[in-house]
């Protein structure tokens, strides 16, 4: 799944692919679609 991806894209640092993963995403998200990544990049976020 693409949020997957934009995930592995941000926990390995690589900006190349997080902007063209972003790009794809723009494309078909909606906003339940960015809302799930929002909650699985927060989730990676130390508390």
């Amino acid at each position: 799944m693409l949020i997957d991806q934009i995930v592995a894209a941000v926990r390995a640092g690589d900006d190349p692919a997080i902007r063209r993963l972003l790009a794809l995403l723009a494309r078909v998200a909606d906003v339940a679609v960015l809302l799930r990544l929002r909650r699985r990049l927060y989730a990676d976020v130390p508390g």
